[in-house]
């Protein structure tokens, strides 16, 4: 029916909206009036008619509001409920939506592992000659070491030698231009034929005096054979006493010539004498002119290479200073500067092994020879030496060396990287892949060589020891096997643990498998001399590593083979990938676990 129109706006919202509201509460409808029907007034229509379309709009947006206030409510309590229940990954939630904050490492890691197997890489545990020693960088020494220095000042000439060039002891290197030193020699040279000459004359007046003083000493003896005979005669009255006293004053004046002879004599001797020396003082001149004369030419010390020439041709060169350096290299000189610990365990005698990484392959072995007497201040080093043969001489001064000092060995030791080594609790450990799962296992661990430490108890040939990948490890956890790049390793492979060995012998192991069904022959052998063994409890599991969920097992039938240690196994690759065979020996005698790994295509 028409309604009437209020009188103002104000009678309008007293009256018309709230009693429109309420009907449309009460009702449940938003209205149901048709504005056709609203008698328009000249005045006021048009308001009242644009105040009741606003009531009813109102009326519509105030119920969508209370129903979005419900959706948005409820929405609210069930986020709440989720995060309640469920925690982000870095809150250690389980995978099981556990909570892991209370768990241990072992159990967290066994949790994660069960779900994502853990790359390691591994390696195979083999007997083996194992040497302790320690290693150090050093350098190479010729044997012989020697400099060309010249004597006297000169210019070089004639010098031709260059470094590389091979010499021979007493060779000539140059020759030194010294003018100066012809001069002495020649002089030195005068001086001594002058002396030998003043020499020769006074040895011709000395024997001229020689034969003087026997003319003399003759006639002497004779007037005193006179002077007897004339004695006789006087004394018998035959002759007088002035011609015994004439004869007597002749043997006195003879006797006087004789003793002056001999004076003159005993003068030219001493004047020989002196003159001799001279001759000899003049000679040795000549003597030390000549030496100096055959230092201007350089001669090669001993046989070896020439290292360097230190100066030119035409060069000026004096005593002192340096012309060539040359190197016996026939033998040559290990040295590596030792600390002052390791010194203490090292003596003459002890054998070494070294390289020269980029110069030769194989390794050089030979023994200390000598341990120098002093550390150095600084570094609290000591200097180790090894003097080796170089029959090829491609050893060279001054190349660097890695030289390993060998302080201990031990024959058929088991050893591992030291990195492989892990402490637990205390005690040393490693961590052995069996199977498809790690388990650790405490070791007592030897002697060191370099990276690597011998294994005294606690491994087995063949273990696959992990050598890295250990902080997300614990006993049971899942493993892959990858290389140093993190790929996955897809090979051939098989890992043991006891005293047996299982090989795939039907088909060949160099062979293909087939995805689908496979018949195989196993053969349980001896692990040390590989025989078969007539083993009879034997159980073997196939299956097939899955990321992220447990592993594909698959049907297998085993039955004898008939021959000892054989056995047939029947079973089902459904997938292509690796696969893993699990053999387990549990015979009274022999003992083991076997796991091959096979590549399926």
């Amino acid at each position: 029916m028409p309604l009437e129109p209020p009188s103002s706006p104000s009678n309008h919202r007293d009256s018309g909206i709230d009693s429109g509201i309420d009907s449309g509460l009460d009702s449940g409808i938003d209205s149901d009036i048709d504005i056709s029907e609203l008698e328009p007034t000249a005045a006021t229509s048009p308001p009242v008619q644009y105040q009741y379309g606003r009531a009813q709009y109102g009326r519509a947006q105030y119920g969508r509001a209370l129903l979005g206030l419900g959706v948005f409510v409820l929405l609210s309590s069930a986020i709440l409920l989720i995060t309640q229940h469920i925690k982000p990954a870095n809150s250690m939630a389980g995978m099981d939506g556990h909570d892991m904050s209370g768990m241990s490492h072992d159990d967290m890691m066994r949790v994660d592992g069960a779900f994502n197997p853990v790359p390691v890489t591994v390696e195979v545990v083999q007997p083996g000659n194992f040497e302790a020693g320690v290693s150090y960088t050093g350098s190479i020494m010729p044997y012989q070491e020697a400099v060309v220095y010249p004597r006297v000042t000169g210019q070089l000439t004639n010098y031709s030698v260059y470094p590389g060039d091979r010499v021979e002891a007493q060779q000539v290197l140059a020759e030194l231009i010294a003018n100066e030193r012809s001069t002495e020699l020649a002089e030195a040279q005068a001086e001594t034929e002058t002396m030998t000459t003043s020499l020769q004359v006074s040895q011709v007046e000395i024997d001229e005096q020689v034969q003087e003083i026997t003319r003399l000493q003759t006639e002497l003896d004779y007037l005193k054979l006179q002077q007897s005979r004339f004695a006789t005669l006087t004394a018998e009255g035959a002759t007088s006493q002035n011609e015994l006293d004439v004869v007597a004053t002749e043997v006195a004046a003879k006797a006087a010539a004789v003793r002056g002879s001999k004076a003159k004599l005993t003068r030219l001797q001493a004047q020989v004498t002196r003159e001799q020396a001279r001759v000899n003082q003049a000679q040795a001149q000549v003597n030390t002119a000549a030496v100096m004369q055959g230092y201007t030419t350089l001669q090669a010390p001993i046989s070896g290479i020439v290292q360097s020439r230190m100066v030119d041709p035409g060069v000026v060169v004096q005593p002192g200073m340096g012309v060539l350096k040359i190197g016996d290299y026939s033998r040559v000189r290990l040295q590596a500067n030792v600390a002052q610990q390791d010194a203490a365990n090292i003596q003459v005698g002890t054998p070494i092994r070294a390289k020269v990484p980029g110069a030769i392959e194989t390794s050089l072995e030979g023994s200390v020879t000598s341990i120098f007497p002093q550390t150095n201040n600084d570094t609290r080093t000591v200097v180790v030496e090894a003097i080796i043969d170089n029959p090829q001489e491609r050893l060279l001064s001054g190349q660097y060396l890695e030289m390993t000092l060998l302080t201990g060995r031990q024959r058929n030791a088991l050893s591992v990287p030291q990195s492989a080594v892990v402490t637990h609790r205390g005690e040393s450990a490693v961590w052995v892949m069996v199977g498809s799962t790690a388990e650790r296992r405490t070791v007592e661990t030897g002697m060191v060589s370099g990276d690597r430490m011998a294994i005294t108890r606690g491994l087995s040939p063949g273990d696959q020891v992990i050598t890295s990948g250990h902080s997300r490890l614990a006993p049971d956890v899942q493993v892959v096997v990858v290389d140093d790049a993190g790929a996955p390793v897809p090979v051939l492979g098989e890992s043991r643990q006891g005293n047996v060995d299982v090989a795939i012998v039907e088909p060949d192991s160099g062979q293909n498998f087939q995805s689908g069904g496979a018949d195989l022959v196993l053969e349980v052998r001896d692990l040390d001399t590989q025989k078969p063994l007539p083993v009879e409890d034997v159980t073997v599991d196939v299956t097939m590593p899955m990321p992220n969920m447990a592993p594909m097992t698959t049907m297998v039938q085993l039955t004898p083979a008939g021959q000892p240690g054989r056995f047939q196994v029947k079973t089902h690759f459904g997938m292509v990938g690796e696969w893993q065979i699990k053999v387990a020996v549990n015979d009274p005698d022999y003992k083991g676990q076997a796991l091959i790994t096979v590549s399926v295509e």
